[in-house]
C-alpha cells in the first residue's frame, strides 16, 4: 500500500470557531477561510460554483485536506458533511477524516458509490478497521450527494449516512483536532459543505480582556522576510535573542535557525540583529531557550559534539561566556530517561536552573506534546520527566513554555484550552511545590493571540514588556512582537540583584560562582556565576524569602549578604558587590550573619547557611585551625556578665561545627566581651555591629 498523500493545514479561520458560536458551516462559495487549494499533479483541490472539489489521481491510495478546529474531545460534538463522488471507480471511498495528527495516526468514516462504508484509522501507521458493512439502500451512487454525519455524545460516537444511524461505538479518544474530507485512488469528489456543532464554551480570560495596549511588530531591525521565532530576553531586558532561519547569513544550511542577537540602547531602541557566530552555530537548528540574569550562561535547543559541530537536535546544552568574551563550545545537559516521540520541542527553566519545564511528546502524556517537569538533582543531571496534569494538558498539543521569573507565573501555547483560533497563548499560576498543581490556565485576549498561529511568550524580570510570536501581519513568515503589560498581566515582583565579586584585600575582581541560600529553611535557592573578566554578576531572587548571598572560590571566604525579600510588592533593583577574603595565616574574619536570640547564647536559624559554609571549608582544608572570637556590645557596669555572654556564644558557635564534624582540637575559641567595639555603642546599629563573631585562621 503507497504512502498517503497528505494535505495538513495548518491556518485557522476566525468564523469557524468564536466564543460566541457553537455552529459553524462552511459551504464554499469563496476561499475566506482558507482552506488549501493545491495542485499537486494528481491531487488537486479547488473552489468552484459553492463547492470544495478534491480530486485524487491513481499516483496515491488517498488524500486527505482538512483543517484544525477548537474540538475538545471530552466535550460533545457533531461534524457532518454533504459530498458525492463526481467520476472515477465505483468500489473507492470518500468521506469524513476527524482527530488527524497527520495521516499517521488519524480517524476517517467514509462511503463508496457501490454502496458500502467503512469506519477505520491508522495509529502510528498501523491501519485499522473498527467496522465496514454493505448499506446499498442508504448510500446513493455516482454523482448524487451523500451527507455523512459523526456525534459523539457522552461515551458514545454515532455514526450516521443520510439521517441514518448505521453504527454507534465506544468513543476512541483521538490524536489531533484536524477534521476534513479524505478521497480515495481514483476518485473526483465534490463537497457541498462542512459543518461542525460544539457546545458553547466561554474563554477563560485573564482578569479583563488587554484593551489598553497594542502588541507592536518590532520592526525590520528585529524581522525580516525570513522566519523569526522563539525571542528570549535577558532578565535585566537589555538583550534579545531570536531564532532566525532562512537568512543568508545563517552558518551551514540556511534553512535550519540560527541565535541571532539584538541590544537595547539608551534612547530605547535596538541595535540590528546580529549572528552570535560560532560555536553556538553550526549546521543544526540552534534555539536560545534561556539566558541567566548575568547574561553568562545560555542554555540551548540542540545537541553538540566537542568540536562544536551538530550532533543532535533532541535535547539541552549549556555555554558559558569565557575570559574572552566569547561563548564555550555547549555541553549536554543530561535529562533522566529523556525521549521525545516527536520531532518538535521546547524548554524553560526555572530562574534558578533548580527546575526543567519541556513540551515533549511521551508515552506517558495525554496526548500530542504535554508539559512536563523535571528537577535538578545533586549530581547536575535533571530527574525523569514528570507529566503536569490535566489541568495544563490535553489530547492535542501544548508547548512553547516559559516559566516567569517569580518560579510561580507559566505561560504556554494549547490548541485545545478554549481560544481564538489556532495555537493561542495562555497563563497559569504554580499552586504548590509539586509543580503538578496549577490554576485553571487564562487566555491572554485578542491583543495577544488571534486567529493564527501565536506562540513563544517571555517577559523581563520587571516584568513591564512581553515578547512573543506570531503570523498575523507578518513581514515574512513568522515576527517578534512586543507588548506592554498592565499589573494584571504581570508576573509577580522579583528583586534583581547586581554587582561585582572583588578580592577584598587586593580590590581586583573575581571571576566565580555565586550562592543564594534561604536563611529561613537553609536550602541553597540556586548558583550564578560572575564575569572572569569584570567581576560582575545579577541574580534575580522572588519575594516572600529571606536570603543569603555568597561567592565560592577555592582559597577565599566569602562575606555574605542579606536580603530580605518577605515584604516586597513591586519589582526593584539592587546593587550589592561581593567581598570575598583570601585565606591567609592570621586573617580574621567576620562570620556577618552568625545571630543569637537576645540576650542569649541561642543560635538563630539564620545562622546555620554562614556556619555551614564555614564547615566545609575546614573540612576541604583539613590541616587547618582556627580561633573563634566573641564580641558584645560594651555597656558600663555588666562587663562581667557580657564576657560571660561571649564564652556561650563562641562555644555554641564551636558546639555546632562539632556537631557536623569538625574536630574539637581544631577549633579555639577567646571571648572578648565588649572590649574590641568596631563601631559605637550610643545608637542600636553601632550597638549590633558590636555584637558578632569573628574567627581567625591559626594554622593553614
Amino acid at each position: 500500500m503507497k504512502k498517503a498523500f497528505t494535505i495538513l493545514l495548518l491556518i485557522i479561520s476566525s468564523i469557524i470557531y468564536a466564543q460566541e458560536n457553537d455552529v459553524s458551516v462552511e459551504e464554499f462559495y469563496n476561499n475566506s477561510s482558507n482552506w488549501s487549494l493545491f495542485n499537486e499533479g494528481e491531487a488537486t483541490t479547488k473552489i468552484s460554483g459553492g463547492n470544495l472539489l478534491i480530486s485524487c489521481g491513481n499516483k496515491y491510495t488517498s488524500i486527505r485536506i482538512w483543517k484544525s478546529f477548537a474540538i475538545n474531545q471530552s466535550n460533545d460534538f457533531y461534524i457532518e458533511g454533504k459530498i458525492k463522488q463526481v467520476s472515477g471507480n465505483a468500489s473507492e471511498f470518500y468521506g469524513l477524516a476527524w482527530g488527524c495528527n497527520g495521516w499517521s495516526n488519524s480517524f476517517s468514516f467514509d462511503v463508496s458509490s457501490s454502496g458500502k462504508y467503512r469506519i477505520w484509522g491508522y495509529e502510528s501507521s498501523n491501519i485499522f478497521n473498527i467496522k465496514q458493512a454493505t448499506a446499498s439502500s442508504l448510500v446513493k451512487g455516482l454523482g448524487i450527494y451523500n451527507t455523512l454525519a459523526i456525534k459523539k455524545t457522552g461515551t458514545k460516537i454515532m455514526f450516521y449516512i443520510n439521517g441514518t444511524l448505521v453504527f454507534t461505538d465506544n468513543f476512541k479518544p483521538f490524536y489531533g483536532n484536524f477534521c476534513g474530507f479524505v478521497v480515495g485512488q481514483g476518485t473526483n469528489i465534490s463537497a457541498d459543505y462542512f459543518k461542525l456543532e460544539i457546545p458553547k464554551t466561554s474563554i477563560n480570560l485573564i482578569t479583563s480582556q488587554i484593551s489598553k495596549y497594542n502588541k507592536e511588530n518590532m520592526g525590520t531591525k528585529i524581522n525580516s522576510p525570513y522566519s523569526e521565532i522563539a525571542p528570549v530576553i535577558s532578565p535585566d531586558g537589555k538583550t534579545l535573542y531570536v531564532a532566525r532561519s532562512n537568512h543568508p547569513q545563517n552558518i551551514g544550511d540556511i534553512s535550519k535557525f540560527d541565535i541571532w542577537y539584538s541590544e537595547l540602547l539608551a534612547d530605547g531602541t535596538w541595535t540590528q540583529l546580529k549572528n552570535i557566530g560560532k560555536p553556538l552555530n553550526n549546521s543544526g537548528d540552534n534555539v536560545v531557550i534561556s539566558v541567566s540574569p548575568d547574561n553568562n550562561t545560555l542554555l540551548l535547543e540542540t545537541l553538540y559534539n566537542s568540536d562544536g559541530s551538530f550532533k543532535s537536535d533532541q535535547g539541552i546544552s549549556v555555554t558559558h561566556r569565557n575570559a574572552s568574551g566569547g561563548w564555550s563550545i555547549p555541553s549536554k545537559v543530561e535529562i533522566e530517561n529523556y525521549y521525545n516521540r516527536n520531532i518538535y520541542e521546547s524548554f524553560c527553566p526555572s530562574a534558578n536552573r533548580k527546575v526543567l519545564i519541556m513540551s515533549v511528546e511521551r508515552d506517558d502524556g495525554l496526548g500530542e506534546k504535554d508539559l512536563f517537569v523535571s528537577f535538578l538533582k545533586d549530581n547536575g543531571t535533571y530527574s525523569k520527566p514528570k507529566n503536569m496534569g490535566n489541568v495544563l494538558n490535553s489530547f492535542n498539543e501544548e508547548g512553547t513554555p516559559y516559566l516567569a521569573p517569580d518560579d510561580k507565573t507559566l505561560y504556554f501555547y494549547s490548541y485545545t484550552q478554549p481560544g481564538y483560533g489556532s495555537a493561542d497563548i495562555f497563563m497559569t499560576k504554580r499552586l504548590d511545590d509539586t509543580w503538578t498543581n496549577w490554576s485553571k490556565p487564562q487566555n491572554l485576549g485578542t491583543k495577544i493571540n488571534t486567529a493564527d498561529w501565536d506562540v513563544y511568550y517571555t517577559v523581563s524580570a520587571k516584568g513591564d514588556f512581553a515578547y512573543l510570536v506570531s503570523t498575523k501581519g507578518s513581514f515574512g513568515n513568522e515576527d517578534i512582537y512586543t507588548i506592554k503589560l498592565r499589573d494584571e498581566e504581570k508576573p509577580d515582583p522579583v528583586v534583581l540583584v547586581s554587582g561585582k565579586v572583588i578580592d577584598k584585600k587586593t580590590k581586583k575582581p573575581i571571576g566565580t560562582q555565586i550562592v543564594y541560600e534561604n536563611l529561613t529553611t537553609g536550602e541553597i535557592e540556586g548558583y550564578a556565576e560572575s564575569n572572569p573578566q569584570t567581576g560582575e554578576y545579577k541574580i534575580i531572587l522572588p519575594y516572600g524569602i529571606k536570603y543569603e548571598v555568597s561567592a565560592k572560590k577555592k582559597d577565599y571566604f566569602a562575606v555574605s549578604e542579606d536580603f530580605d525579600l518577605r515584604n516586597i510588592s513591586e519589582y526593584k533593583e539592587l546593587k550589592k558587590d561581593l567581598y570575598m577574603i583570601p585565606l591567609e595565616k592570621e586573617e580574621t574574619i567576620l562570620l556577618e550573619n552568625v545571630l543569637f536570640y537576645s540576650t542569649k547564647a541561642t543560635l538563630l536559624p539564620e545562622s546555620y547557611p554562614e556556619l555551614n559554609r564555614l564547615v566545609k571549608l575546614m573540612k576541604d582544608n583539613p590541616i587547618m585551625v582556627i580561633e573563634l572570637h566573641g564580641h558584645t556590645e560594651s555597656t558600663v557596669g555588666f562587663e562581667d556578665k557580657l564576657m560571660e555572654l561571649s564564652k556561650k556564644r563562641v562555644a555554641a558557635v564551636k558546639a555546632y561545627m562539632v556537631l557536623k564534624g569538625i574536630e574539637e582540637e581544631r577549633i579555639h575559641t577567646k571571648a572578648f566581651g565588649g572590649s574590641k567595639p568596631i563601631a559605637q555603642n550610643d545608637t542600636e546599629e553601632g550597638r549590633q555591629k558590636n555584637r558578632r563573631v569573628e574567627f581567625k585562621i591559626i594554622k593553614k
